[in-house]
């Protein structure tokens, strides 16, 4: 069985860009998407729609 560490589709934790506050936890896939994940979701503490990048 393969590792957590070289999984292909690992967990990943998205933080809103203004707060910083982590909400979201998705999954990528590594092979695809090798760079940080960006997009656009709602933040509960902002109140509004703000960009949320894939935090380490």
């Amino acid at each position: 069985m393969a590792s957590k560490s070289s999984d292909i589709r690992p967990k990943i934790t998205m933080a809103c860009t203004e707060c910083k506050e982590r909400n979201y936890i998705t999954r990528k896939n590594r092979r695809n998407n090798p760079d940080r994940l960006e997009l656009k979701k709602f933040c509960p503490r902002c109140r509004t729609h703000r960009a949320h990048r894939e935090t380490r």
